[in-house]
């Protein structure tokens, strides 16, 4: 479990074991049949993308381009830090932090290394080293905006007796992918501020990820990035992808490139064939894992361990359109340890995870957060039943390696029923339910065509209620569809 924002006595850190990141922050101041089912493709990663979302907006509407919640820290223009600027007193100003993360947006804009790493603790070498890493991946990304901005304080900022001080600051790094992000978008820091007396300079002793507040299942926000978590990465630009991973695996960002382009350009290709309106953007960033240990910590922010082949992760525009939270970008992950990716030949490969990560990713960009403020407004066989149908355009039902075992469980007995969204909790049923919201799909689309396919679940997506979706844009009940989709899957044994 991980703390709220901030926890009610002192301030346990979210937990970064890599040293160089420095030491941890002292506490503030007073996702049933025969063998084991194939592991979910992405399920998570949408709840990831679409429920953060929502926290995103419910708790931190604003402060992702520095605008505060309120400081937790002691406010600087009442009692204590006046007096603390007093002959002895030692304090920390919010223009002083302000200045700081100004000059620290300047540096790394000027490609200066010496003034990025100025506000570091020099004596903290872990620290320093790992920061110089964090500049010179940053300078591999193709990146048009980038800035660090004030979340707020935790713990107190001023000491009356001339002592020194030691609180936590929450640092957005607000970051715009050229030519793939629709928006910036905010990645959150926790930073250790130390002023060791009243003409000290203030220095930065240790950083980690900051959980969002008010949100007790928050670790991160969308922490670490790729170019956090490893000490030196590769980026691989394609025509259509920014690929992302670990320098040591650079080979392996190359043999994967010309899939992760086959897999956008075929979703493209359904995509506009069937007129919907043009997609948001034709580029995507993708992170190559090895590992669920290595998926489990890229762009988080809860804290359930990833058991996919990959996920797409939706992340907030830092800031408001027209008044309005949009999604300002996403991030597709992919486990290239998973057994998707070490077989050879078939159709359940590598190519078909990332169509189906990309699937979420082309209709995550079109999401009315207004309007989805909850993951369960999205009913999952919408959701992930639409990315199996584009991960499988073109294939029969049968090529997927969910339809024999699914088949089984029709015959020995299926209710007939769409899988509610609390039913996808039940790892054992997990193909099945995939399977189930495949099959919905190519009912769909046989009965009313691809573009009222593409129609129904962009409505989802904005909002509709999956009911009042199929009234609008199939012209019939949902129970109605429910009805005739069941008679089409248990005709398909003939």
């Amino acid at each position: 479990m991980t703390q709220g924002h901030p926890p009610a006595a002192g301030w346990p850190p979210p937990g970064n074991a890599d040293p160089r990141y420095g030491a941890a922050p002292p506490p503030a101041q007073p996702g049933p049949w025969g063998p084991p089912p194939p592991a979910p493709k992405s399920r998570r990663g949408l709840w990831i993308g679409l429920a953060a979302g929502a926290l995103a907006l419910a708790v931190c509407a604003g402060t992702a381009v520095g605008v505060g919640l309120g400081m937790r820290g002691d406010d600087e223009d009442g009692p204590a830090p006046k007096a603390a600027a007093g002959a002895n007193g030692v304090t920390v100003t919010d223009a002083e932090l302000t200045a700081l993360l100004d000059r620290h947006s300047t540096a790394l804009a000027a490609k200066d290394l010496d003034g990025y790493l100025a506000a570091f603790d020099p004596a903290r070498k872990e620290l320093v080293t790992g920061q110089a890493q964090l500049f010179r991946n940053l300078a591999k990304l193709p990146l048009s905006v980038a800035r660090y901005e004030m979340i707020e304080k935790q713990g107190r900022v001023s000491d009356t007796f001339g002592q020194g001080i030691t609180f936590q600051l929450d640092v957005s790094f607000v970051h715009q992918l050229d030519g793939f992000d629709l928006a910036p978008v905010a990645e959150w820091y926790r930073w250790t501020i130390v002023r060791a007396g009243k003409d000290a300079p203030i220095q930065v002793t240790a950083v980690t990820g900051a959980p969002a507040g008010g949100n007790g299942d928050s670790k991160t926000v969308y922490y670490p990035g790729p170019w956090d978590k490893w000490q030196e990465i590769h980026v691989e630009r394609t025509p259509f992808a920014l690929i992302i991973t670990d320098a040591a695996r650079a080979g392996v960002a190359r043999r994967y490139a010309p899939a992760v382009d086959k897999a956008v350009t075929s979703n493209l290709a359904v995509w506009r064939a069937n007129a919907p309106p043009e997609p948001l953007s034709d580029k995507f960033v993708v992170t190559l894992a090895d590992g669920k240990d290595e998926m489990t910590s890229l762009y988080r922010i809860g804290t359930e361990k990833a058991t996919e082949a990959g996920y797409s992760v939706g992340m907030v525009a830092a800031e408001r359109k027209d008044g309005k939270d949009t999604i300002g970008g996403t991030r597709v992950v992919v486990d290239t340890s998973d057994r998707y990716f070490t077989r050879s030949g078939g159709d359940n490969d590598a190519h078909m995870v990332l169509r189906h990560e990309i699937a979420h990713s082309l209709m995550t960009l079109r999401t009315d957060l207004a309007a989805v403020d909850e993951f369960s407004k999205l009913d999952e066989w919408v959701v992930e039943g639409f990315a199996e149908y584009i991960a499988f355009h073109g294939r029969p039902l049968a090529a997927s390696d969910r339809t024999a075992p699914s088949r089984q469980m029709v015959r020995n007995g299926w209710n007939g029923a769409l899988p509610g969204n609390s039913d996808w909790d039940n790892p054992g049923m997990l193909t099945f339910h995939y399977w189930l919201g495949h099959t919905a799909m190519n009912h769909l689309a046989e009965k009313h065509g691809e573009p009222k396919l593409f129609r129904f679940v962009e409505a989802v997506y904005a909002g509709t209620p999956t009911d009042r979706a199929a009234r609008d844009v199939l012209g019939v009940s949902l129970d109605e569809f429910r009805a005739g989709w069941a008679d089409y899957v248990r005709e398909l044994d003939g």
